[in-house]
């Protein structure tokens, strides 16, 4: 697990810091602290504090599916959660360690695996509320503004072929062998049709569950894009809120199809066209660099530290048993 992590950390750090070369390329601006000083204090709060708002959503998102399920934690163990999973995402291809550390957090609060597999499946289910209710504008959007979409459509592109050329590089290298485990393999295929019998049940007994957890989906997502149009508010106080919104969408899009961990690079280089309308060039840079901190990172360092806590805290009680 540590290895995985490590590599993961070092995958992220690649895309990051190449993005952001092209970033201070690109800018007239090299310094993140002009922006700093420059944004208005208010709208950087209401920034922050709509991120935190994303986090609560997604909390509540995953609350109301463990309960549905009988699996009862507080609430504000469900943020640790979520900025764990937040560290899972940043640093996985294609955000898949978000899954996978749900997985373990919840487990840790005696929840059996068949029901934690279900939940979690429900949990990245229901999360495809926003982008199947938004997908109609998402395409009326390309057709009115399709040179910021190819920009971004490029960009993920580029970021999609570099990392499937890694990725090959890594497993011609490492030349690892597989070795099956019958054991391992007949308690998967027993925890699996278990699986399926809880998952049928949660969608035929469970759909106000549901209902919730997709409607938590939804606005999750609509705070993390007004997020970001809170820190364009903060630079350009004649910028239309909800026009910041829309802008975002197609980027939006790409960071959560994107194959880099936590959408890296191209949530970076995509943000210096998501914005560009509505800033002056200098600022683009820094903005790019302050935006993706906010939404992404900040959560993602702080996850970081709660999951080293946890694991220490585990294994120690483990030692002790």
């Amino acid at each position: 697990m540590l290895r995985s992590l490590i590599y993961g950390i070092a995958l992220t750090l690649f895309f990051v810091v190449a993005s952001l070369i092209y970033i201070l390329k690109k800018s007239v601006s090299k310094d993140i602290l002009v922006v700093i000083s420059q944004i208005d204090k208010r709208y950087l709060f209401l920034s922050l504090f709509a991120v935190f708002l994303y986090h609560t959503f997604d909390n509540l998102r995953l609350f109301v599916l463990s309960r549905a399920m009988n699996l009862k934690y507080s609430f504000l163990y469900g943020y640790i959660i979520s900025l764990i999973n937040t560290f899972g995402a940043t640093i996985t291809p294609a955000h898949m360690g978000g899954e996978f550390m749900s997985l373990y957090t919840l487990s840790r609060k005696d929840g059996k695996l068949h029901k934690v597999i279900s939940i979690v499946t429900m949990k990245t289910l229901t999360g495809l509320a926003f982008f199947i209710l938004a997908f109609p504008y998402a395409l009326f959007y390309l057709y009115k503004n399709p040179k910021t979409f190819l920009k971004i459509l490029t960009i993920f592109i580029l970021f999609f072929l570099a990392f499937f050329v890694i990725y090959l590089a890594f497993k011609i290298l490492s030349k690892r062998k597989s070795v099956e485990n019958s054991r391992i393999t007949q308690r998967i295929k027993y925890t699996l049709k278990r699986y399926l019998v809880v998952s049928r049940m949660f969608l035929k007994g469970k759909k106000f569950s549901l209902l919730m957890a997709s409607l938590s989906s939804i606005l999750l997502y609509l705070s993390f894009l007004a997020s970001g149009a809170f820190l364009v508010k903060g630079l350009n106080a004649q910028a239309n809120f909800f026009e910041v919104i829309k802008h975002q969408l197609m980027l939006l899009y790409a960071i959560f199809l994107s194959p880099t961990p936590g959408g890296s690079g191209v949530g970076e280089v995509g943000a210096f066209y998501a914005f560009d309308m509505f800033l002056e060039f200098s600022l683009l840079g820094g903005f790019s660099i302050l935006w993706r901190f906010i939404t992404q990172y900040l959560s993602a360092l702080i996850g970081g530290i709660l999951l080293l806590f946890l694991i220490f805290k585990d294994s120690k009680r483990f030692k002790n048993a």
